[in-house]
């Protein structure tokens, strides 16, 4: 069955938790240090926002390069929950967020019903999730607190950062990685053999 997991992918899913879970951590700490650094501007919650690509990540690698129901949000609450127990600074309420991110990215290609895969597609998703987590930050991140223009830009920030990493950087590697014999097997491989063929 076209959809059925196979041990390849539950592995493929632990890899990108573990590693984005990691990276997770780092951007935190990151963005809390930009943040500082913008705080005399009055621009503290600008200091996540060029960050927000990467937290895609998980989510939008992992749907990329499986291909089924569920990845790209497994992958990501998995994430959430490593850099969680890590000791992120924000806690358990991360893991929602990882739901939230990894829906966000996952929404389009459900609406495709897994099939469509250019770039396109992947910038569409990235901007869905980064417009989802952006309504999500304003009820359960105070940002609603934010004045319009500033969460506007931060918003417009967010979306490039989003749609540089998540809808290119992220389908360029996968198909990188994929000629180069690394995803063998994974319905990646298979959509670019396919391309090939027709």
């Amino acid at each position: 069955m076209k959809n059925s997991w196979k041990l390849k992918d539950i592995l493929l899913i632990a890899i990108c938790a573990v590693l984005f879970g990691v990276v997770y951590l780092g951007v935190t700490y990151a963005g809390a240090a930009v943040g500082a650094a913008l705080t005399p501007f009055g621009m503290t919650s600008m200091g996540y926002e060029p960050f927000y690509g990467i937290y895609f990540m998980a989510a939008a690698f992992a749907a990329y390069v499986i291909r089924k129901p569920g990845a790209g949000i497994i992958a990501e609450i998995l994430a959430a929950i490593i850099e969680t127990m890590m000791g992120n600074f924000f806690g358990p309420k991360i893991i929602l967020s990882g739901f939230v991110q990894g829906l966000g990215i996952e929404l389009i290609f459900m609406l495709t019903r897994y099939k469509k895969w250019d770039y396109k597609t992947m910038c569409i998703s990235a901007v869905i999730c980064s417009v989802m987590t952006m309504i999500y930050n304003l009820f359960v991140s105070g940002y609603i607190k934010i004045a319009v223009p500033v969460l506007l830009l931060m918003l417009a920030v967010r979306l490039v950062s989003a749609v540089l990493i998540d809808g290119l950087l992220v389908k360029f590697l996968g198909d990188g990685l994929a000629k180069a014999g690394v995803l063998k097997g994974y319905a990646v491989a298979g959509g670019m053999q396919q391309n090939l063929d027709d």
